[in-house]
C-alpha cells in the first residue's frame, strides 16, 4: 500500500474523488507551511516553495490505483511526487512542475475546498 496526500479534486467531495473508492482514509492532514496553492481554474497546483499550509486528507491506495492518479496527475510531465511526513507516515505529494501561467491566482487559505472564501 501507499499513502497519498491529496489536496484538491481527489480530496472528498470534489470531482476526481472517485478515483479513491477502494482507498482508506486515514484522516485529515495539514502541511507545514511550505508551499504555495495556485488555483488553475479546473484543478489546484502546489509548488514546492512557498510559506501556505495544505489542507487535505491521507489515503492508502493501492498499486493499481496509485498508477491511475500517477496518469491523472500526468506524473511526470505536470506533476512530480515526493514523500511529505503526516500523522499516518510518509505519504506521496503531487508538486506541480510545469510551466506556470502568471494569471493563476494563489490560494492564500491553502485550501482548494475553500478557495473562493
Amino acid at each position: 500500500m501507499n499513502r497519498v496526500f491529496v489536496y484538491g479534486t481527489l480530496r472528498p467531495g470534489e470531482r476526481n474523488h472517485h478515483y479513491l473508492a477502494t482507498a482508506a482514509h486515514l484522516g485529515a492532514y495539514l502541511t507545514p507551511a511550505v508551499f504555495t496553492l495556485l488555483d488553475t481554474g479546473p484543478y489546484p497546483a502546489a509548488l514546492d516553495e512557498g510559506t501556505t499550509a495544505l489542507v487535505g486528507d491521507v489515503f492508502a491506495v493501492d498499486d493499481e490505483t496509485f498508477a491511475a492518479l500517477d496518469v491523472l496527475e500526468d506524473y511526470p510531465v505536470h506533476y512530480t511526487r515526493r514523500h511529505l511526513e503526516t500523522d499516518y507516515g510518509p505519504a506521496w505529494v503531487y508538486l506541480w512542475i510545469a510551466a506556470r501561467d502568471p494569471r493563476w491566482p494563489t490560494i492564500g487559505n491553502g485550501d482548494w475546498c475553500r478557495r473562493n472564501e
